[in-house]
C-alpha cells in the first residue's frame, strides 16, 4: 500500500535513507523498509525522478543487497524518469545483468530489462545499447530472460548486427528450445535483414509480438515528463526565458518584489500584449503591433520587455524608466521605511539589466554615489561592485573623487587584503567594459586616453601593494587577470591609437617572475609578449598618409626600459646569465651587485660546479626543471634501443656532449632548449615560448625547421 506524500521529506533524503537501509540485514535495521520504499515509490509516481536520484536507485538493485525480491519489484516497477535517460544508467542496469553471486537474481534481472524496454523511447542515446548489443546477445543462453533480451534485441538490431556467427547461435538456441516464440520473433527479425541467407523451419512456428510491455506505465511516464517540461520552462531564471513575459510564482507569506511585473490593460483590438507572446516567431510577427506594458520599468527584470524596448527604443521611454528609478532610490534614502532587503534586490535586478544593456541607469548611479560614502563594504558587495563597473569614461580625477576613492576606502576598511584583491579586479572589469564601450563608438572620447592610463598607474601602485601583503598564487592570478585586460587593450587594433601603452613597475615584473607557480611565469611570458608586438606596432614606420591621431611616439628611454624586462627574461631563462648587466638595456632584475656577488659565492661554496646565472635557466630551475628532464625522458624513451645510457640530469650544454660519447641521446644544447619549449607548449605552459620566440627571432625559423 502505497503511504500518503510527505512534502517536508525530499527524495534525495528518502533515497539516502534507503540506501543505507539496503545494505543491512533486515533484523538490524532501525526503520521499516517497506515504508521507506513505499514513500519513494510515491515520491517517483507523483513527480518522476531526477537523473541522480534514478543513478542512486539503480545502483541499489544492481549491487549486492539486502532487499527483499518484492521491495526491490516494487522499486523497478516506479522508476519514472523525469528527464531522458543518459547513458551512464543504460550501462549500470546492462552491467547488472548476467551470471554471478553479486549479481542480481534473474527475477530482478527480467524486470530491469522490461523497464530498459519501457523506457527506449525516452533514452538520451538509443545508439548505447547498440554499443552494447553483444553484452546483451552472449545472455540470450539464459532462459529466464531470454522474453526481455530477445525484445530488447529486436528494438535495437540493425543490419550491421546480423552476423553469420549470431544467427548461427540463434538457430542452435532455437532447436534446443523447440522454436521458444521470443527466439522466433528476434530469428524473424533478423530474417527481414538476410531473408536469402535464413531458410527453413528456424522462423516457423509461434513467434512473440514484441510491444510495449504497459501501456498504463508508459502513459503515466509521458505525463510526468511532460509536467517536468513544463515546470523547468516556469521554473527558469529570467534571463533564460527570452520570449515569454517573466512570471514570478506567488507564496503565502513570500513580500511582493518592489518591481512590478509587466501587465497592459491599454491593449486596443487590433494590438497584441506582451503577455500574449509565447515564443521567437510570434514575437517577430507582431513586433509592430505590440502594446507597451502599464509600467516600463518592468524591463529591469523581464527579458521579453528588454528585447521589446531594444527594438523599438525611444528617449521618452528612457526617459520613463529613469523617473521611476529615481523616485525610488530618492525613497530610499530619505525614508526609512524600505529595507535592505529590498534595496538590494533592487540592485541585483538593476545588475542584469545592465549587464543586458550595457549601460548603467544615471538614476541608479546617483544612487551608489550617494550609498557608498555610508556603505560597509561587506553588504552585497559582488552586486555593488558588478554595477559600477559598467560607469562611463568621464575624466580619471572626477571619477575617482566622486566614485572610486569611497570605494576603496569601503572596501578596505575591513579585511585589506581582500579588499585589494576585490579592488583590482573590480579595475579590471572596468576595464573590459570600457574596452567594449569603445569598440561600440564610432568616434574617439577625448578622455579615454588619459583615463584610462591613469586608471592603469592606479591599478599597478595597487598590484605592489598586494604583491607586498601577500605572496599566494590566487593573488598573483588577479593581478595577472588585470594585466592580461591591459594587454588585449593595447594590441587590439582598433584601440591601439586610442590607448597608450602603460608597462607593469619593474618591481611586479620580477616578483612575479621569481615566483614557485609555472602558471604564474607562463602567463607573465604571455603578457610580456603581448607588450612587445605593442611597441613594435607603435615604433614601425607609418605610412606618409596617416593621421596624427593614428600615430604613438614612446621615448626611447621608456622603451628601453621595458626592452631590459624582455633581456632579463632571457638571460634567466635562456641564456644562463641571470642577473646580468653587461649586456644592452639589461637591468640585472633590479638586483644590487653586492647582494648578486654574496648570491654568486654562496653558490659557488656549495658545488662548484654551479653557478648563480645558471640556477634559473630551465635545467636548474625550480619551476622549469621537472618539464625539462621530462622532456629528455620522452626523447629516451623514444630511442631505447638505440642508446646504451641515459641521462642522469640536469642537463647542461657539457653534460649533452659527454653523453654523446658514452652512448647515449645525441641531442645539440640548442636543440635541447628548443625542444623544452615545444614541450612546455604542449603541457599547456605555452606563455614562456610565446616570448622566447618574439624576443629572438631566430628561433621562430629554427622551430619551424625542428617541425619539418
Amino acid at each position: 500500500m502505497v503511504t500518503p506524500l510527505d512534502d517536508s521529506e525530499s527524495i534525495s533524503d528518502l533515497i539516502g535513507d534507503l540506501q543505507k537501509a539496503a545494505t543491512k540485514p533486515a533484523k538490524q535495521r532501525t526503520t521499516k523498509i517497506s515504508v521507506l520504499i513505499d514513500k519513494v515509490c510515491s515520491k517517483a509516481y507523483a513527480d518522476g525522478l531526477s537523473n541522480a536520484s534514478l543513478e542512486q536507485l539503480v545502483d541499489i538493485f544492481t549491487r549486492p543487497n539486502e532487499l527483499d525480491q518484492s521491495s526491490l519489484g516494487n522499486l523497478i516497477r516506479n522508476l519514472y524518469p523525469a528527464t531522458r535517460v543518459p547513458d551512464i544508467i543504460v550501462i549500470k542496469v546492462v552491467g547488472g545483468l548476467g551470471h554471478g553471486r553479486l549479481k542480481p537474481s534473474y527475477s530482478v534481472q527480467a524486470a530491469i530489462l522490461k523497464w530498459l524496454i519501457m523506457v527506449y523511447d525516452v533514452l538520451e542515446d538509443q545508439r548505447v545499447l547498440s554499443q552494447l548489443y553483444s553484452v546483451l546477445f552472449n545472455l540470450l543462453d539464459s532462459s529466464t530472460l531470454r522474453p526481455q533480451l530477445c525484445h530488447v534485441l529486436s528494438l535495437i538490431t540493425r543490419r550491421k548486427h546480423v552476423r553469420p556467427f549470431r544467427i548461427q547461435a540463434l538457430m542452435e538456441l532455437t532447436r534446443q528450445g523447440g522454436n521458444e516464440p521470443p527466439l522466433v520473433g528476434l530469428m524473424r527479425v533478423y530474417k527481414d535483414y538476410y531473408p536469402d541467407v535464413i531458410v527453413g523451419e528456424v522462423t516457423s512456428g509461434r513467434a512473440s509480438v514484441f510491444t510495449h510491455p504497459n501501456q498504463e506505465w508508459r502513459q503515466r511516464l509521458g505525463e510526468i515528463q511532460e509536467l517536468h517540461i513544463q515546470k523547468t520552462q516556469d521554473g527558469l531564471p529570467a534571463e533564460k526565458r527570452t520570449f515569454r513575459v517573466a512570471r514570478k510564482a506567488s507564496a503565502k507569506g513570500r513580500k511582493s518584489s518592489v518591481l512590478p511585473q509587466v501587465y497592459t490593460s491599454h491593449a486596443q483590438e487590433t494590438s497584441v500584449t506582451l503577455e500574449e507572446i509565447e515564443d521567437v516567431h510570434k514575437f517577430i510577427q507582431k513586433l509592430e503591433k505590440i502594446e507597451p506594458p502599464n509600467q516600463l520599468v518592468a524591463v529591469i527584470s523581464d527579458p521579453l520587455l528588454q528585447k521589446f524596448l531594444q527594438l523599438r527604443s525611444s528617449e521618452s521611454n528612457a526617459r520613463r524608466v529613469d523617473s521611476w528609478l529615481m523616485a525610488f532610490f530618492e525613497d530610499h534614502l530619505q525614508s526609512s521605511h524600505t529595507g535592505e532587503r529590498q534595496i538590494l534586490e533592487m540592485l541585483e535586478a538593476m545588475l542584469g539589466y545592465t549587464r543586458h544593456t550595457k549601460t548603467l541607469p544615471s538614476a541608479c548611479l546617483t544612487y551608489l554615489r550617494s550609498m557608498i560614502p555610508t556603505w560597509n563594504g561587506v553588504a552585497g558587495r559582488e552586486v555593488v561592485v558588478g554595477l559600477l563597473a559598467y560607469i562611463p569614461i568621464e575624466s580619471w580625477e572626477d571619477l575617482y573623487e566622486s566614485t572610486f576613492q569611497p570605494l576603496e576606502d569601503a572596501l578596505l576598511e575591513d579585511d585589506v587584503t581582500t579588499g585589494q584583491l576585490a579592488l583590482l579586479t573590480f579595475y579590471k572589469s572596468l576595464l573590459d567594459q570600457w574596452m567594449v564601450f569603445l569598440l561600440s563608438q564610432p568616434r574617439s572620447i577625448q578622455e579615454a586616453q588619459a583615463t584610462i592610463t591613469a586608471l592603469v598607474n592606479h591599478a599597478s601602485n595597487l598590484s605592489l601593494t598586494i604583491i607586498q601583503n601577500t605572496n599566494t598564487v590566487s593573488a598573483h592570478s588577479t593581478i595577472l587577470d588585470f594585466y592580461e585586460t591591459t594587454a588585449a587593450l593595447i594590441t587590439h587594433p582598433t584601440l591601439k591609437p586610442i590607448v597608450r601603452i602603460t608597462i607593469p613597475p619593474a618591481e611586479v615584473i620580477y616578483s612575479l617572475l621569481f615566483t614557485t607557480s609555472l602558471s604564474t611565469v607562463s602567463r607573465l611570458c604571455a603578457i610580456l609578449a603581448l607588450y612587445k608586438k605593442a611597441f613594435e606596432h607603435a615604433m614601425a614606420p607609418k605610412p606618409a598618409n596617416s593621421s596624427v591621431q593614428d600615430q604613438q611616439s614612446y621615448p626611447k628611454d621608456y622603451v628601453n626600459h621595458f626592452n631590459g624586462y624582455l633581456m632579463d627574461v632571457c638571460n634567466c631563462f635562456w641564456r644562463s646569465r641571470a642577473f646580468n648587466t653587461s649586456d644592452p638595456n639589461a637591468l640585472g632584475c633590479l638586483l644590487p651587485p653586492d647582494v648578486t656577488q654574496a648570491l654568486g659565492q654562496y653558490v659557488a661554496g656549495l658545488d662548484t660546479n654551479l653557478s648563480l646565472p645558471s640556477l634559473f635557466s630551465f635545467s636548474y630551475s625550480l619551476v622549469f626543471s621537472s618539464l625539462a628532464i621530462a622532456y629528455v625522458r620522452d626523447l629516451e624513451d623514444s630511442a631505447e634501443d638505440q642508446i646504451d645510457r641515459r641521462h642522469a640530469g640536469p642537463v647542461t650544454q657539457n653534460s649533452l656532449r659527454l653523453l654523446e660519447k658514452d652512448g647515449g641521446l645525441r641531442l645539440a644544447w640548442a636543440d635541447y632548449k628548443l625542444g623544452v619549449l615545444t614541450y612546455m607548449e604542449s603541457q599547456g605552459a605555452a606563455g614562456v615560448g610565446e616570448l622566447m620566440y618574439n624576443t629572438m627571432k631566430h628561433l621562430m625559423t629554427a622551430r619551424e625547421k625542428a617541425k619539418v
